[in-house]
């Protein structure tokens, strides 16, 4: 027994010797560099991926096992492009855990280290295949089920696999990497992102266990541009057998430029965990605090400041499963403005308090959303809220939208409140909405009533794929009710139009009946000067509108329209009237126009056929009115964005035809009596004054009247203007002007008196037929003054009285409004002394 024991034991000291020393022999002749290539070779079969090795490895058995490589360098799959890189790590493991299956790393050192992650079209990431098991097929888009669990139990008897499942324990001691660079490209948004610099520190890491991570690095990008750093520390817990990565109380601070926002603080807080396996990504307790300026080509934010919370959220892919709960975003800024002016408030408000969408069913809790603009005493808000969801996500119901909008100026203010239920089709990508129920008020002092009111009901719907949509419905206001059928269309531009049917449209309740009320001071009004509101963002001039108008009556102001037919189009800022069809004034108005807006340039052209004249001389408000029927015909240009600009720069063409009617306002014959009478007067010693002109109660009829004025440069030039009844004629004489700068005329009329046709009432004023008078009427519209031109009379016993000092009689100071008068005059009695019987008085006393 003792032998046995002794050979035994001899045996065994023999078989650690020779162990020793083949272990001993191993070390010094094992080369673990001449493995190189099949470690490549088994990369490249089971990834499809390039892997080399292009530094030294350095191998350490005692007393723990050491690796240390350098130059190692992983390609994109099926490419030679590179997915990962790092210029050198070191490691070493324990011996004695790996006998019970568990490797047991003190620490990993990695410096260099580079990676490129990509998101190509379809939304798949450059590293999917590295997270899959075996011949694990890849969840791709189209074989993504928003319910996994048919395809996870074909795989397994679980949703997930079992931990206890795991081939291997891992416990790393930490890990420290330096100069790191993490490169991000996204193809659908072509975005580069990159981030250098990086420096991570962990604590021990177990899979299944979490551990602390701290990390820093610069943020750096092309599209967009970036530079920013980027600090951060979370809990982490990495799961692969479990295909679930999580980071706890995470606290993220970023500070610099990202594309047009300018960070001068950003904080990000909460919890996020992603389940690879179902792809879904969970968020709990959310916050996010930043503080900066966003500054692009088009806007720029000062004092901006975000606030995003939220209590839960789940994402699933491509958003076909949403969960959130108590989801909050308060956003606020400054817009700038010029020194001195009132500062420019925005504000916008999200609240979602739960809301959970899948392709089956939809179910929420009223959703609101807002937003505001203020200046001073200028002011826009909009406000949105829905609820009542239903249906499922290719069929959305939303039992009720509601939206109001406000805006409000220093004079006006208008406000809009809708009402609606509408309808989201996924397939078709469209969006309806029925039983609309809009109100819309209009504040204005100058409006007469005020406020205006109308009422807008309807069905309506916007096809996305289409980029189209289209509205029919009612308007009612006072004194209106119209049928409305509009379209909308973007293509290059966007295209709207509108066809108008109604029985009677009244716009003035829409229109100033009197000059605004001046209710701010005027340093008010300067202070909001600038003040620009979301309106004022939409760029106009993409906009073409055509309008349609088919109106039994149209009531503009004064004028009064039937059987109306309009066509308008506004395109490139330009308005255009294309055709103007009425009953107006008891006869026909056809007209176009045009008005371009960059230049401040207009153009009417305008025929009025066989209509009342005494209507429409009513609708002009002048002091000379006309009465009969006549035409009207003017075509006009003008240019200037203030009226008395445009009034320097009329041009054009105005002419009248009229018969068998009346010059209201002015009795010319008279006129000739009292001018006979007070000539008279004159010489017997005893005043009167002439009649009064220019009333309502005086008129001079004619048989026909034409009229050319000639307009330029805000000056007319009467070309032709003439009338003629029983007994008289009229006519302009050459130079006659009208002044519509100024508001003044200066015209020069020859009346010739015509004895076979004078009326038996004047026989006393047959001294003028054989010569003729001349009236000189000049001065501003409101109240002309008038002239009777003596020295032009060419008769003899005239001239021998002028010669005699009758001149110098008329005068006399007492004696000027015989001469002169200017509108209005007081009346005196009529006489009937001639101008011959005055002159035989005036001969027989001498």
């Amino acid at each position: 027994m003792k032998n046995w024991f002794k050979r035994g034991l001899f045996a065994l000291v023999v078989f650690v010797i020779v162990a020793l020393i083949g272990g001993a022999v191993f070390l010094l002749t094992f080369n673990p560099n001449a493995y190189k290539n099949k470690v490549e070779q088994m990369v490249y079969d089971r990834y499809q991926r390039h892997l080399r090795i292009d530094g030294e490895i350095e191998l350490s058995l005692f007393p723990r096992i050491g690796l240390s490589v350098e130059q190692v360098s992983l390609s994109q799959k099926n490419s030679e492009d590179p997915f990962a890189a790092v210029d050198s790590a070191r490691f070493a493991v324990a011996v004695w855990p790996l006998i019970w299956n568990r490797l047991v790393v003190d620490h990993v050192a990695v410096s260099g280290f580079k990676v490129w992650l990509e998101r190509d079209e379809d939304g798949e990431f450059n590293f999917t295949d590295l997270l899959q098991k075996g011949n694990e097929t890849p969840i791709t888009q189209t074989q993504f089920n928003v319910l996994p669990i048919a395809v996870a139990q074909a795989q397994s008897h679980s949703l997930v696999p079992d931990a206890n499942q795991a081939e291997f324990q891992i416990d790393i001691a930490g890990l420290d990497l330096k100069e790191g660079e993490i490169h991000f490209s996204d193809q659908p948004s072509e975005t580069q992102m990159r981030l250098v610099n990086v420096e991570l520190n962990t604590g021990r890491m177990t899979f299944g266990q979490p551990f602390d991570v701290i990390f820093k690095g610069l943020l750096q990008g092309d599209r967009p541009t970036a530079d920013a750093t980027l600090e951060g520390q979370a809990v982490v817990q990495l799961e692969p057998q479990l295909k679930r990565y999580a980071a706890q109380r995470i606290n993220l601070s970023l500070v610099g430029d990202v594309g047009p926002y300018k960070a001068n603080s950003a904080t990000l807080r909460g919890g996020l965990e992603l389940l690879t396996l179902t792809e879904e990504l969970r968020a709990r307790n959310i916050e996010l605090l930043t503080q900066g300026r966003w500054q692009d080509e088009s806007l720029t934010v000062n004092k901006t400041q975000l606030n995003l919370q939220v209590a839960q959220l789940n994402l699933k892919r491509n958003l076909r499963v949403f969960n959130t709960q108590k989801l909050q975003v308060r956003l606020n800024g400054v817009l700038p403005v010029p020194e001195g002016q009132a500062e420019h408030k925005i504000e916008f408000a999200l609240d979602v308090p739960r809301m959970d969408i899948d392709p089956e069913q939809i179910q929420g809790e009223p959703v609101a959303a807002s937003f505001k603009q203020q200046q001073g005493a200028v002011m826009f808000g909009l406000n949105g809220r829905a609820k009542d969801f239903s249906g499922t996500l290719d069929s959305l119901q939303l039992g009720q939208v509601q939206i109001d909008v406000a805006n409000k100026a220093v004079d006006t203010a208008w406000k809009l409140g809708a009402t609606a239920s509408a309808q989201w089709q996924q397939d078709a990508l469209r969006l309806s909405w029925q039983d609309l129920d809009a109100h819309l008020l209009l504040e204005d002092e100058a409006l007469n009533p005020n406020p205006a009111n109308a009422k807008l009901t309807g069905n309506g719907e916007w096809s996305w794929s289409e980029q189209a949509g289209l509205f029919q419905g009612l308007w009612q206001s006072a004194n209106t009710h119209a049928q409305l059928s509009t379209h909308v269309k973007h293509d290059q531009h966007w295209q709207f139009g509108v066809e108008v049917q109604a029985q009677e449209l009244d716009m003035n309740p829409w229109l100033p009946s009197t000059k605004p009320v001046q209710l701010r001071r005027q340093s008010d009004k300067a202070n909001v000067a600038h003040a620009r509101m979301l309106p004022d963002y939409f760029d106009w001039r993409t906009l073409h509108t055509q309008l349609n108008v088919s109106a039994d009556e149209l009531t503009v102001q004064q004028l009064k329209l039937s059987q109306v037919q309009l066509e308008a189009e506004q395109k490139d800022r330009a308005i255009t009237v294309k055709k103007l069809a009425a009953e107006l004034f008891d006869g026909k108005v056809n007209g176009s126009g045009l008005w371009q807006h960059d230049r401040a340039e207009a153009e009417l052209n305008v025929q009025l056929k066989d209509i009342d004249l005494q209507k429409f001389s009513q609708s002009a408000d002048s002091h000379i009115s006309l009465t009969g029927r006549g035409d009207i015909e003017a075509k006009l240009k003008t240019q200037g964005r203030t009226e008395l600009a445009q009034r320097a720069a009329l041009a054009g063409l105005i002419q009248l035809k009229a018969k068998d009617g009346q010059v209201i306002g002015w009795d010319v014959w008279q006129h000739l009596r009292s001018a006979n009478e007070a000539v008279r007067n004159v010489f017997s010693g005893q005043i009167q004054a002439p009649t009064e002109l220019y009333t309502a109660e005086q008129a001079t009829s004619f048989k026909n009247l034409e009229l050319q004025l000639q307009l330029e440069n805000g000056q007319g030039i009467f070309k032709k203007l003439q009338w003629q009844t029983d007994g008289l004629k009229m006519k302009a004489e050459p130079f006659s002007y009208v002044d519509v700068v100024n508001k003044q005329m200066d015209m020069d009329l020859r009346f010739d008196l015509i004895k076979k046709t004078l009326p038996p009432e004047d026989a006393d004023l047959v001294a003028y037929t054989s010569h003729p008078l001349f009236v000189r009427f000049s001065g501003m519209w409101a109240a002309p003054r008038y002239r009777l031109q003596w020295q032009r009379l060419d008769h003899p016993a005239v001239q021998q009285a002028i010669d005699n000092g009758l001149l110098g009689l008329l005068g006399r100071p007492d004696l000027g409004s015989i001469i002169e008068a200017t509108v209005p005059v007081q009346p005196t009695t009529d006489t009937s002394k001639s101008l011959g019987n005055t002159l035989k008085d005036l001969l027989k006393t001498k």
